[in-house]
């Protein structure tokens, strides 16, 4: 799963986009949009994680891309439950 920090730093000191977050946001929307189970992807439509969206309405590519670029994800979405990502279960020490 790596660093997800560039899903909350956005802007960097002079109010830009940072290139590691327009990069991240490219990288999470191929993996969003390439899964293919209903429950996540329907009619070329997903989940948008933007932060007033909240994964309750569904939106095309560029709509999701606006919402987080100018917007950015809802606070704490680091694991992509509503994109088909699993959580990393830790081992329980015996």
């Amino acid at each position: 799963m790596g660093d997800r920090g560039w899903m909350y730093h956005r802007l960097d000191d002079n109010g830009c986009y940072t290139d590691e977050f327009k990069i991240g946001v490219e990288s999470f929307l191929d993996y969003a949009f390439s899964q293919f189970n209903p429950e996540f992807c329907s009619r070329n439509r997903i989940k948008c994680p933007y932060s007033k969206c909240t994964n309750q309405e569904w939106h095309r590519r560029v709509t999701m891309q606006c919402h987080l670029t100018r917007n950015g994800f809802m606070n704490g979405y680091i694991v992509w439950l509503a994109h088909e990502e699993q959580p990393v279960r830790r081992r329980q020490r015996h």
